[in-house]
């Protein structure tokens, strides 16, 4: 029996499973009918177990990870050496330009901005960059920040400021941990062992990053003591130099290359690099239903096509589970298809060309090379 199942048994001891059995105790000469002394005397103590039955339902959901949620849930990672990730903050890079279009210099740290509308975010200086651009950081975690670029406004005075620009999402945040995503990573299994600066470590090390959304790890890439991390941000697209930069200096600070004051071992020199996006130029001819604007459903099929590929880069960073070693990862036509005939209006469509092709695109993972599919130009003829 599973907990799910015995939790479905406890609940369906209710209200009327708990009067029946204590009626049934009672000798059938006595009035048992709604009303009846017995009857009144009997109902309260019935609810109150039917009460205790849900509660008990819930103890045993919430013992094991597979139906725990929330803060039982919680509960059930510590146990397990882990936690939930929590929200991060976004980090954006700013222009500060005086009436002349020139950058200012008299911007500081802890100045605040605010973005544009009704709901404003605010952010805070935390960096001014040599060329004077700025790197700020949103008060608000979560990734409503990272949707955000252009005017910002000071909320800190400033005589010279003209105008402010965020140019760049340098670093996105992202949300909390979702109940879902927090049980499968303890549901996972994962028999490597991260230990003295293997692959399994060194994907631990950037699991712990909040910034990292993902990572591939090559080992003894140029010779041995070498390690390659290629990483991506919270939107799952290639880091920026901020990011990799930032992680960078955490696992093996630049400074004191290979002496082990990062989280690296000592005499790891490791280098820190963003993938090569490939850019999937796709064409395919549709058929829509007869009750349905195509150019209506132009967008919806966009965001299905934009959904696949992002799950196949969530599946980027995943070792070859048969090998248990290297990455592979392909682009195949025929599940762009499935994607677009799930949208509804949809009735047909031709197996998409990609890039000019009539191929699948094989992505390349080697040493010198890993590759990142993005989606390019959609060409929907219908």
């Amino acid at each position: 029996m599973t907990p799910e199942d015995l939790a479905s048994k406890i609940e369906k001891q209710n209200f009327e499973f708990y009067l029946n059995q204590m009626m049934a105790k009672v000798p059938d000469d006595i009035d048992k009918r709604q009303g009846s002394i017995i009857y009144d005397a009997l109902a309260p103590a019935a609810m109150v177990m039917a009460q205790q039955s849900l509660k008990l339902s819930n103890i045993v959901k919430e013992t094991y990870i597979k139906t725990a949620d929330n803060e039982f849930l919680d509960y059930r990672a510590v146990e397990h050496g882990t936690a939930r990730q929590m929200a991060t903050s976004a980090q954006v890079k700013a222009d500060f330009l005086d009436s002349k279009g020139n950058p200012i210099n008299n911007v500081e740290i802890g100045d605040r901005f605010a973005s544009l509308g009704d709901n404003p975010i605010f952010y805070r200086v935390t960096k001014i960059n040599d060329d004077l651009t700025g790197i700020l950081e949103a008060e608000e975690v979560g990734t409503r920040p990272n949707g955000y670029l252009g005017q910002i406004l000071p909320v800190t005075p400033n005589d010279i400021l003209s105008w402010a620009e965020i140019i760049e999402v340098s670093i996105p945040a992202k949300d909390n941990e979702t109940d879902e995503h927090l049980r499968n990573r303890l549901l996972s299994t994962d028999s490597w062992i991260a230990y003295g600066g293997n692959i399994a470590d060194y994907l631990d090390m950037l699991s712990k990053i909040s910034a990292v959304g993902s990572a591939q790890v090559y080992p003894v890439w140029n010779g041995g003591g070498t390690v390659k991390l290629v990483i991506l941000d919270n939107d799952l697209m290639p880091a920026s130099d901020v990011l990799l930069k930032q992680v960078k200096e955490e696992i093996d600070p630049t400074d004191s290359e290979s002496l082990g004051y990062g989280l690296a071992p000592i005499d790891h020199k490791v280098t820190v690099v963003a993938p090569e996006p490939v850019t999937v130029n796709i064409s395919t001819n549709i058929e829509v239903d007869s009750q349905f604007d195509i150019n209506a459903l132009k967008p919806k099929i966009l965001d299905a096509i934009e959904d696949y590929f992002k799950l196949r880069r969530i599946a980027w960073g995943q070792i070859n589970r048969t090998t248990g070693r290297g990455y592979a990862l392909t682009i195949y036509r025929s599940q762009i298809l499935a994607a677009i005939m799930k949208v509804d209006g949809v009735v047909n469509a031709s197996i998409p060309i990609l890039n000019e092709k009539d191929d699948d695109i094989k992505l390349t993972f080697d040493n010198d090379l890993s590759e990142l599919p993005v989606v390019g130009e959609v060409s929907l003829n219908g």
